[in-house]
């Protein structure tokens, strides 16, 4: 059984200096939603990424966090698009 990742997007109507936006990725892991994934939406530059993927799962919540951070990449890259 997997659980599905939260997306959470946050854009600025106008940029705080050269941040745009912040995406955040979290996936429920032992009841608790988990943050696997931040990335900061710069302009006119690559986004930054951190990675905060637990280091001891379960078999099945290894598979979440595949899918999470797959659909985190997916979001991140359509808004870095959209720029």
């Amino acid at each position: 059984m997997t659980a599905e990742a939260d997306i959470d997007v946050t854009l600025f109507d106008q940029p705080s200096g050269n941040v745009r936006g912040m995406v955040t990725a979290f996936v429920p892991i032992k009841g608790k939603q988990k943050r696997i994934a931040h990335a900061t939406l710069l302009v006119g530059k690559a986004p930054t990424v951190s990675l905060e993927v637990p280091t001891k799962l379960p078999l099945d919540q290894v598979e979440a966090v595949a899918i999470g951070l797959t659909a985190f990449a997916a979001k991140v890259i359509e808004l870095t698009q959209e720029n």
